[in-house]
């Protein structure tokens, strides 16, 4: 009985602690990508909230199920983690999986865009513009593709 009480303290605190560094990291994240220096965190800024926590507490109950337990990955570990990337990804989460879809599609050599993948296409060179001079952001599934290169004469 002590034992499993000692096991859930510790995914608890784990899952806190997992939140709160993830918090951390993405504020450092976004020092950095502002320009400024990435030690200068506040930390009273940094509040973990229950609903931060629960990522964490589901993964540590599922690493006891098949396929999760065939890696035998400790419940505080698997609480700590995750809450940990979520916590650093922020609301990323969305960007990071189309720039993963983007990857995958550039390694095997297709557009990632013929197939209404890749998420929101973002070029540096160009922002594209409503009517009324407004921003706007076109996903990929509407963008056509580029035409094909012309025939070369052999």
């Amino acid at each position: 009985m002590l034992r499993r009480l000692r096991t859930v303290v510790l995914v608890v605190v784990a899952a806190a602690l997992g939140a709160a560094l993830g918090r951390v990291a993405l504020q450092a994240r976004q020092r950095i990508d502002a320009g400024e220096s990435p030690s200068d965190i506040d930390f009273g800024q940094i509040g973990v909230r229950f609903q931060d926590v629960i990522p964490g507490l589901v993964a540590a109950f599922r690493v006891k199920d098949a396929p999760w337990s065939w890696f035998h990955i400790p419940s505080w570990l698997a609480a700590f983690a995750v809450n940990f990337g979520v916590g650093a990804a922020g609301g990323d989460i969305a960007s990071l999986r189309a720039r993963a879809e983007r990857m995958a599609f550039d390694a095997v050599g297709l557009d990632a865009r013929e197939f209404g993948m890749g998420g929101e296409w973002d070029d540096e060179t160009e922002t594209p513009t409503d009517a009324t001079g407004s921003t706007t952001h076109a996903s990929w599934a509407s963008t056509p593709p580029p035409p094909p290169p012309p025939a070369g004469d052999d």
